[in-house]
């Protein structure tokens, strides 16, 4: 299976001057739709539409509204999400090329000290969240609390795509969300999808890209005011 990208997503309004490219606005929202199950049991929107599915026919979460007013941090936009998650990486903050050099593609995520202490490299991750740049690298963990309290810088060679997290649904229990399904399983028929998810394979630590440099005073320029978006 190829990886899936929802179409009825447009972006062209965005620019790469978008504080955080993959961060939903305030006019931004999810649709309530009407899930169903069809008579084999796969998951469907009583009123679908054709863009609600994606080349492969998988099931994409509804989103409607402009890109207007506050930026929540904390959220990926499915749409933008996957444009920078789908075929060849890019930068989730500026939608420019992420850092790469003779060790791979650069990646930073939020992890807390015990995370950090269970780790052991190389190492594979599976993570909704794009590489990045080392300029916005830098931006994040000046403007971004949840980095500041603990985060790891990746270099990887390779990151497929490996599959979508979403809500799965079932005829008799209530939905679960946040749900990791890989291509190929069943369970993709029972699932909305909300993100793309990439497989770091053999991820080494990255411990001389970003230095205490990148930690300036409160006061710092370029620093974002308001909460910081989350990576992990």
């Amino acid at each position: 299976m190829t990886a899936p990208c929802p179409r009825a997503t447009p972006t062209h309004s965005l620019t790469r001057q978008s504080p955080l490219y993959i961060a939903p606005y305030e006019g931004e929202f999810i649709c309530d739709v009407d899930v169903r199950f069809d008579e084999r049991g796969h998951i469907y929107f009583l009123d679908e539409r054709p863009e609600d599915r994606d080349v492969d026919g998988l099931l994409w979460e509804r989103w409607a509204g402009t890109p207007t007013g506050a930026l929540d941090w904390a959220a990926h936009h499915p749409g933008r999400q996957c444009e920078v998650m789908d075929g060849r990486p890019l930068c989730g903050v500026c939608k420019g090329d992420p850092d790469r050099d003779e060790r791979g593609t650069f990646w930073l995520l939020h992890a807390d000290e015990n995370t950090q202490e269970l780790l052991t490299f190389p190492s594979s991750i599976t993570t909704a969240t794009p590489a990045v740049c080392i300029p916005c690298a830098q931006r994040a963990l000046r403007a971004c609390q949840e980095l500041q309290r603990g985060f790891i810088a990746l270099r990887v060679r390779e990151a497929p795509v490996i599959g979508v997290r979403g809500t799965l649904y079932s005829p008799t229990d209530p939905p679960l969300p946040n749900q990791v399904v890989r291509f190929g399983d069943d369970a993709l028929h029972w699932l909305v999808a909300r993100q793309l998810m990439r497989e770091l394979i053999n991820a080494e630590l990255d411990e001389t890209t970003l230095t205490a440099s990148v930690f300036p005073t409160a006061a710092a320029e370029g620093a974002l005011s308001g909460p910081g978006p989350v990576w992990g």
